[in-house]
């Protein structure tokens, strides 16, 4: 009978610990990137009153008797199975759509969350608005300097592309006016003039390159000939250098050569000599000019980028997550991180769709993965199992009294 009674207890407390489980879950049902827990139960020992007996000649086997002790609360295991991706418009919102964690920095302690509700600190480092700790990437913090400068670059290619009209009388001339950037990004301007000259050769312009600016004290290699087959395509001259030699008060360094690529291999669209309009200009350059910091972005794979008043863009950082062979091994600290535990594995950091990683959502957040349905139903289960054991005590109890009884 008193067996009857401590197993009883047994299932008052294993399924004590199932509600409180189902509470946390249901109180987190609103937390972002919460991952709900499950509970197992395992028997405990058994008593054993009479043991197997295997077959003889005389008689058969038989098997053993024994009386279990009650219930134990074997794990209580975190579910970590996709939440629900709710936008949110804040563009430094993450949410990672698939495995892996986010990378937090707490000084020299390393802490992991799937919430990535992150904002930008004051020295413009992207953290976890609920501690402060910071998101980790490629480079460690990921900082996103307000204000920040993109350096100008010096143009060593002009592309040009578009028609130079053949039908026309030699003598005639077409212009063309492009800008190249210094090695400060400062821009200055030089005109391309071509001249038809097809009683020099047949197809043949040619060119010649000027300037006005101050800031040029001289051009070399600054005329040439351009010669057309009689398919109109480029049969030579294609690829012609001009160098830029700049005066003193210019600061920039110099010479500088500059590709005219009037027809490289690489020019998806080369010059052409047809007989029709004359369109010949500039398709693009490589120089630009430095800008400011303006707006950034953040792209599926982890890249931030950064735009320009330069109109550029440009990479200026690289979120990483971090996967685990065993996440369910992750032990909880509190304000949704985890911590590495000896049986999740070590962190294998990579960039966003690698490895087995998740890619991220920019301006959203994952919700809470648990299922209220469910947590109801696994709610009413557990209470039936406590009354049940509350019931086998109370029976117990009842049946100790009577034989108590039984002397009056």
């Amino acid at each position: 009978m008193l067996r009857a009674l401590s197993t009883g207890v047994t299932g008052l407390r294993t399924n004590q610990a199932a509600l409180d489980v189902i509470g946390n879950n249901v109180a987190n049902i609103n937390t972002t990137g919460f991952k709900g827990a499950r509970t197992h139960f395992a028997d405990l020992l058994s008593q054993t009153l009479t043991g197997a007996q295997a077959p003889t000649a005389n008689t058969g086997g038989r098997d053993a008797s024994q009386i279990g002790l009650g219930a134990t609360l074997a794990q209580v295991r975190t579910l970590f199975s996709q939440g629900t991706i709710q936008s949110t418009d804040h563009h430094t919102d993450l949410a990672i759509q698939g495995e892996g964690m986010f990378i937090l920095a707490n000084g020299a302690d390393t802490l992991y969350t799937r919430a990535g509700a992150f904002t930008l600190d004051a020295d413009g480092t992207l953290v976890d608005a609920a501690t402060g700790y910071r998101v980790q990437g490629a480079a460690g913090d990921i900082v996103i300097a307000p204000g920040s400068t993109l350096p100008g670059a010096a143009t060593t290619t002009a592309t040009f592309g578009g028609n130079l009209d053949a039908s026309q009388p030699d003598g005639t001339t077409h212009v063309m006016t492009f800008s190249v950037n210094d090695s400060l990004g400062a821009p200055h301007t030089i005109t391309l003039t071509f001249t038809k000259n097809f009683a020099g050769a047949p197809g043949r312009w040619d060119w010649a390159a000027t300037e006005s600016d101050a800031n040029i004290a001289s051009l070399a290699g600054a005329t040439g000939q351009l010669v057309f087959n009689t398919s109109g395509a480029i049969a030579s001259g294609g690829t012609p250098t001009l160098t830029v030699n700049y005066a003193a008060a210019a600061g920039a360094a110099t010479p500088q050569n500059v590709v005219l690529d009037f027809g490289s291999a690489a020019n998806t669209a080369p010059m052409t000599g047809f007989a029709g309009a004359s369109t010949g200009a500039l398709a693009s350059q490589n120089g630009y000019a430095s800008g400011t910091l303006h707006s950034f972005s953040i792209a599926a794979d982890g890249s931030v980028v950064g735009s320009y008043t330069n109109g550029r863009t440009q990479t200026i950082a690289q979120i990483q997550l971090a996967h685990f062979a065993n996440p369910a091994g992750l032990t909880r600290e509190g304000q949704n991180l985890f911590r590495v535990s000896q049986n999740s594995g070590p962190a294998q950091v990579g960039d966003p769709g690698t490895g087995g990683r998740g890619t991220l959502i920019a301006g959203a957040l994952e919700g809470s993965n648990v299922d209220l349905a469910r947590e109801f139903t696994e709610l009413i289960t557990h209470q039936r199992g406590f009354e049940a054991s509350a019931r086998i005590i109370r029976a117990g109890d009842e049946i100790l009294q009577t034989a108590v009884n039984i002397k009056q």
